[in-house]
């Protein structure tokens, strides 16, 4: 699947994904919200998740789908329903945006993320330790410093394979 991040200072700004089989789906991206969505593609690229957002996406759910009230959403996108490293996807990227706020301060991470999921109920995603951990962090700098180095207009074009 092709994802192709348009900045626009002037408005919104644009994700647009591109399935295999040619659909579309694509939305206005909430102010500063590109940060969360790189995350995602840096947890998911860097672990081989396959069912966490952007693999979602390219299953044939829609960005808006994921933005409904719970009770109007897909019933596959209801909480109790997504699968597990969705899940573990998003807690992870809300410990990395925390992270980043907080100018690097290393929140612990490793066992913040499994003592979050312990309460969750949820496994320990397959594959993260200290060196995948390392390794989103690098891919989310440098998708961070192509989004800033991105003129008006221009666009970021990555790519999620199934």
């Amino acid at each position: 699947m092709k994802i192709q991040f348009k900045k626009r200072k002037s408005k919104a700004s644009i994700l647009n994904c591109i399935r295999e089989d040619g659909s579309v789906t694509w939305s206005q991206i909430h102010p500063n919200f590109e940060v969360h969505d790189l995350a995602h593609y840096a947890v998911e690229t860097v672990l081989g998740f396959k069912k966490a957002f952007y693999g979602l996406l390219s299953d044939g759910f829609n960005i808006e789908d994921f933005e409904l009230q719970r009770d109007k959403r897909p019933e596959a996108l209801v909480p109790a329903n997504l699968p597990p490293e969705s899940l573990q996807t998003e807690h992870l990227v809300n410990l990395l945006l925390t992270d980043l706020q907080s100018g690097g301060e290393h929140l612990n991470l490793i066992p913040t993320l499994k003592e979050i999921l312990t309460r969750e109920g949820l496994p320990y995603p397959n594959g993260l330790n200290t060196d995948s951990l390392a390794e989103i962090q690098q891919s989310l700098n440098d998708l961070l410093a192509q989004w800033e180095a991105l003129g008006e207009d221009e666009t970021l074009e990555l790519f999620f394979v199934r």
